[in-house]
């Protein structure tokens, strides 16, 4: 995870964390959740149980610090709710089949648990093990996306009838020598396969990765999960290496495969 961004008000930066914690949230609900001190002013609390914060903003105040961090872009209000504020205003993306209805969009903090979720079901049995230790690393930190994150970290998420049943993760490399690559994890719950959704995810994720300047993207697999390996193929990646007994999966050593896109070719 990267640092975390520096606030220069301790209220507005209580205020944006909530909101990270929490995904959309009521602001009259933030209000009354985030406790100041009354004599706490711009300065970074310190510790100390005799300074924990004891009383709730005014509404004037609040509405104050929630009008910076949104000018600023930390914060957005829709529907009534605030959300952590992302560098992406896609519009969602709708497919239909089988009777069904289902939506691609950037996902936002509320999608943390319906993602998680579906990553645990598919990477069941470790043939997916990027992606279970992505679902493990958001889970721990209990945060999707930080705001000082967003320009080098992407999620989107497939539902029907508002339940999670897909996402698609990409994520730059941070190193120099790297930073023209990002990796990326995609998957669909089996019973919503073979209906566009992947394509439609994948799509979204290139789109994204051009316009973040990326050159190459890359995803690592087990050879096992030859499902994977054959619908990123048909997607147009490319094998670029393997690495013997890479992984140690029901007792047995697998290869590791690593397939990459240049998504500007």
């Amino acid at each position: 995870m990267g640092t975390r961004h520096r606030f220069t008000h301790n209220r507005r930066r209580r205020i944006y964390e909530y909101v990270e914690r929490n995904g959309a949230v009521e602001p009259e609900s933030v209000r009354r959740n985030v406790l100041i001190r009354p004599e706490t002013e711009s300065k970074p609390a310190r510790s100390g149980s005799d300074l924990e914060p004891s009383v709730t903003m005014s509404t004037e105040e609040f509405t104050h610090h929630v009008s910076v961090l949104e000018r600023d872009g930390y914060l957005d209000e829709r529907n009534g709710k605030l959300r952590i504020a992302l560098p992406m205003n896609a519009d969602e993306t709708t497919i239909e089949f089988d009777d069904l209805e289902a939506i691609v969009r950037p996902a936002q903090q509320e999608d943390i648990t319906g993602i998680v979720g579906v990553i645990e079901t598919i990477a069941t049995g470790e043939t997916h093990v990027v992606a279970a230790k992505l679902a493990d690393e958001i889970s721990r930190n209990d945060v999707l996306l930080r705001h000082n994150e967003s320009e080098d970290r992407v999620f989107f998420v497939a539902t029907v009838d508002d339940d999670t049943v897909g996402w698609l993760h990409v994520e730059g490399m941070r190193f120099p020598n790297l930073a023209h690559t990002a990796e990326l994890t995609v998957g669909v719950l089996e019973r919503y396969r073979g209906n566009g959704l992947g394509s439609t995810l994948m799509d979204r994720g290139l789109e994204w990765a051009r316009s973040q300047d990326y050159r190459k993207i890359h995803q690592r697999l087990p050879a096992t999960n030859e499902r994977a390996i054959s619908f990123l193929e048909d997607q147009g990646w490319t094998v670029e290496s393997t690495r013997d007994g890479h992984y140690h999966i029901d007792g047995d050593l697998v290869d590791e495969v690593q397939l990459a896109v240049w998504p500007n070719d």
